[in-house]
């Protein structure tokens, strides 16, 4: 009997270790693939600090390059009017020419700083154009947008023509009577039902229609 027993308890015990044994091997690969990710996230995290450590250290580095290059010029220009002080009509004219050059680098200045604005509005434009499946001629006519909003609101207009353009038009029953250009069919539909007419093109392009799809889409 005690013999039975002893062989019945070395059998749970296989039994228990066969059992566990897969057991902690899952729980192994778990944490292991867990491991891997976190390591590859502490990677990636620390090449973003690097760039973004070496982006502002070329910042400062490019700030005091800059610094130095006005300063040195500056210096230039005092030496230059310093060996002219027994000649003051010749300082005269060279302190002329020094703002002379001052105002053509900063008309530079502003002429860097507008074509990025432009070159800003046509990738906007461009953008617009694409998402909303407009031409290069709409596009250009987006261009003449003096702000964002309104150059989103021209292009929904633009979509609002096309889709209307596109549509045949409904026949009238009874007496022929045609609802007037000039006035609104928005009635009392909610904004968000508006505009989904207007995007449409079920909405007539009016003063009153465009002015409350303008109003809605600052808001």
């Amino acid at each position: 009997m005690e013999q039975e027993q002893a062989q019945e308890g070395t059998v749970e015990e296989q039994v228990k270790e066969e059992i566990s044994k897969p057991v902690s091997e899952t729980v192994s690969t778990g944490e292991k693939a867990t491991s891997e990710s976190d390591e590859w996230k502490r990677m990636m995290q620390s090449r973003a600090d690097k760039a973004e450590f070496k982006a502002q250290s070329l910042e400062r580095e490019l700030q005091t390059l800059r610094k130095e290059r006005e300063q040195q010029r500056l210096e230039a220009r005092q030496k230059e009017i310093a060996a002219l002080a027994d000649e003051p009509d010749e300082q005269v004219k060279v302190r002329r020419k020094h703002q002379l050059e001052d105002e053509l680098l900063r008309l530079e200045e502003q002429k860097t700083q507008q074509e990025g604005a432009v070159q800003r509005k046509y990738d906007q434009a461009i953008e617009l154009a694409t998402k909303h499946n407009l031409s290069l001629a709409d596009a250009r006519e987006l261009m003449k947008a003096e702000t964002p909003r309104e150059m989103e609101l021209l292009a929904q207009l633009k979509l609002a023509e096309k889709a209307k353009d596109s549509k045949p038009p409904k026949e009238t029953k009874g007496t022929g009577f045609k609802p007037d250009s000039a006035t609104s069919d928005a009635g009392g539909d909610s904004d968000e039902d508006f505009l989904k007419k207007w995007n449409t093109g079920e909405m007539p392009v009016t003063k009153e229609n465009l002015a409350r799809a303008q109003k809605i889409i600052s808001k």
